[in-house]
């Protein structure tokens, strides 16, 4: 992931507009997945700049329609850019990521409006329940980049979708195209003006409809007060865009929508009461999800999810502003644990964050679900590695400073891991370095070491150390208060529910790696520590029995 981000900012150098960088960078990822054979092929010849230039352009123009093709700049190194691509490993989530980042996390790009974080995406398309054969409508996709969570459900859909903005449209077409979804109908259209989606019988029917409105969007609206869709609803309001598309959209559905809106227009004004009475008197209101504060970027308001369908007797708040369902990530939160939010809308289930409040006991002037649902939760059954007290730290470079003196210690890496049990054996032993940093961040028998980088996180448990040891540059510590706290974390996450949870954690930063703030806020089960010592000696002779096959592999090799 960092090699595509550092392949996207040398891009930056070469053109003005970033929204070009991005079509570029997204029709090479169409000519790695779609044609890798001929980028391997481009990489392997010993062609000349523009030999090669010329040849790129043919290849990409070949995969996409040329209305959407963007031209590289012919002064960037054209090589080292497809030699990044072809190296990098490219599928629909880290592409997701990559999305993500450039657009959610690295907010000096302001991209922030055009996309939906990630996590927020895949929340969106569990809710809408997608099934194959679908037609799914979006009135204002931007980038589009909820295909991609779309394509990871099914591909086999009908994509529909009005923006206004044409560079927006065509990256849309290039990520609807990375994610295979083949029947798309994207236009480029002012909704308010010609919506494109009418016939003489009225405005077509679509099964599902997701929309994130754009907040800042100009709307001329004065000569809207006779439309069918808006006449008599009394919320053509600039200050509400939300409130018009979400209008818009009823039109066009017919089973289920999802739509993000901000939280003060669910309650008190007489401005949006009218669509409030209206889709509670029609029975339309399936769920509201009360989101985290501050997991948009660059938005001080607070957000909900509104979750339409027909015929519901009951509404399903969930209050998911708690900190169970959010982890802090740089200046900004991230939705975590979208899969129980998702099962717990998809069985309706009453739990601390919901309930399930009859149409009869709803109030009007506010559907927030705070409102609705117990505002002082109690603490999640969990810890945090920051409420156990574990103290986590990086390795560091302790050594090739003038004030080197002579000193032995371990300089300890993922190469001295042990796969199973206690890692209690180093290779590399120094002999010099500095006293004071090697004391300060000598490593402590029983100290948890997690490797700083990777898809899937390395780990070992060190047992009682008879030398001094310190950890590389490459290296987290975590720090347990005792040998019984660092077994059972070890165990926890050598089972499939702890390793995932870190995995989430290495893939929060957008590039693979740990960042400690994240990791003080994992969660950790109350039972973490369940089974743990029987866990633990079964790893330990796993770990002794591949040591000794280990072992006779080496006798072998050097008989």
């Amino acid at each position: 992931m960092k090699k595509l981000l550092d392949c996207f900012e040398y891009l930056k150098r070469y053109h003005i507009d970033v929204l070009d960088t991005i079509s570029i960078i997204l029709e090479l990822f169409i000519l790695k997945t779609q044609n890798p054979t001929a980028l391997a092929h481009l990489i392997e010849k010993d062609t000349k700049k523009n030999l090669l230039y010329n040849e790129l352009q043919t290849l990409i123009q070949n995969l996409i329609k040329p209305s959407f093709y963007v031209k590289i700049n012919p002064n960037a190194n054209i090589s080292k850019i497809l030699k990044i691509i072809h190296q990098a490993p490219l599928d629909n989530h880290i592409i997701e990521q990559f999305l993500h980042t450039i657009t959610q996390k690295k907010t000096a790009n302001k991209l922030y409006y055009y996309s939906t974080p990630s996590e927020v995406n895949q929340l969106l398309i569990s809710l809408l329940d997608i099934a194959p054969g679908d037609e799914i409508y979006n009135p204002c996709y931007g980038i589009g980049s909820v295909f991609l969570s779309i394509g990871n459900t099914t591909k086999a859909i009908k994509l529909y979708g009005e923006e206004l903005d044409e560079k927006l449209s065509n990256i849309a077409h290039l990520i609807a195209q990375l994610a295979q979804i083949k029947d798309t109908k994207l236009y480029v259209n002012d909704i308010l003006k010609q919506p494109i989606f009418k016939t003489k019988n009225g405005f077509e029917k679509f099964d599902k409809v997701l929309c994130n409105p754009p907040l800042y969007a100009h709307m001329g609206i004065e000569y809207l007060k006779e439309d069918e869709r808006f006449g008599k609803m009394g919320i053509l309001v600039k200050n509400y865009p939300e409130l018009v598309f979400l209008t818009h959209a009823l039109a066009h559905l017919k089973k289920r929508g999802v739509f993000i809106i901000r939280n003060q227009t669910l309650q008190k004004s007489s401005l949006e009461e009218k669509l409030r009475e209206r889709l509670c008197k029609e029975k339309m209101i399936e769920a509201i999800i009360e989101l985290p504060k501050n997991i948009f970027p660059h938005q001080n308001h607070e957000f909900s999810i509104l979750v339409i369908s027909p015929n519901n007797e009951d509404i399903l708040h969930i209050n998911a502003n708690n900190e169970y369902f959010y982890q802090k990530d740089g200046k900004y939160n991230r939705l975590v644990h979208t899969e129980e939010l998702a099962n717990i809308f998809k069985k309706k289930l009453q739990t601390p964050y919901s309930t399930l409040t009859p149409l009869s006991n709803i109030q009007i002037h506010d559907l927030r679900a705070q409102s609705y649902v117990n505002r002082n939760l109690p603490p999640r059954h969990t810890f945090t590695l920051k409420s156990l007290d574990v103290e986590i730290f990086r390795g560091q470079r302790v050594y090739g400073s003038p004030k080197d003196e002579p000193i032995e210690y371990y300089d300890v890496g993922i190469a001295d891991f042990k796969p199973y049990g206690m890692t209690q054996t180093f290779e590399n032993k120094k002999n010099r370095g500095d006293k004071a940093k090697i004391k300060k961040y000598a490593l402590h028998s029983y100290d948890i070491l997690l490797s700083l980088r990777g898809v899937s996180p390395k780990i070992a448990l060190l047992g009682e150390l008879k030398s001094c040891c310190v950890a590389n540059a490459g290296i987290i510590t975590l720090r347990a208060k005792n040998k019984s706290m660092a077994i059972g974390l070890y165990c926890y996450f050598f089972r499939t529910d702890g390793e995932n949870a870190l995995k989430k954690i290495y893939e929060q930063s957008g590039e693979n790696t740990v960042n400690i703030e994240n990791l003080y806020q994992l969660n950790i089960p109350k039972d973490y520590d369940k089974h743990a010592k029987k866990i633990f000696s079964v790893l330990e002779k796993l770990g002794n029995d591949l040591q000794a096959i280990e072992d006779k592999i080496k006798v072998l090799k050097e008989s």
